[in-house]
């Protein structure tokens, strides 16, 4: 049990470091988010961010999979991604209904937001495919 759920730890992480460096030639096309670094600083803190934000999924998946209302893999993966986006974007509107000077729903950055988390879990769905079965999916 314990190895399953370091392998899926493993590839949530692997899987969110590539959705990092996806996410920051993204923005360096769309220019929707202003980098605050340099290009070095920007690799590691989306590199870093993404496995993080990886894992966090991986562990959703991994823990409740299994009541997702999708039998494969890859759905599974994507509907998780999307549905933590979506908790974290009902954060931003909360916040941004109590103090609309300092927190502000931008649409571009909505739907960014949104196709990344697809892309997430697409890739986590992807990196998983081949240990479903040990990974709790």
């Amino acid at each position: 049990m314990m190895s399953f759920l370091k392998e899926c730890v493993l590839k949530g992480a692997l899987a969110g470091v590539v959705w990092g460096w996806i996410a920051m030639v993204l923005n360096s096309f769309t220019g929707i988010f202003v980098f605050e670094g340099g290009f070095t600083h920007d690799l590691v803190t989306f590199s870093v961010a993404g496995a993080v934000f990886g894992v966090v999924v991986s562990g959703f998946l991994f823990v409740g999979g299994r009541f997702v209302p999708f039998k494969k893999t890859l759905p599974r993966a994507v509907f998780v991604s999307v549905f933590i986006w979506l908790v974290l974007r009902a954060g931003g509107v909360l916040l941004s209904s109590m103090e609309p000077s300092r927190y502000h729903v931008l649409t571009p950055e909505t739907l960014q937001g949104l196709f990344l988390a697809v892309a997430l879990g697409t890739l986590l769905g992807i990196f998983r495919k081949d240990g479903q079965q040990r990974c709790g999916c």
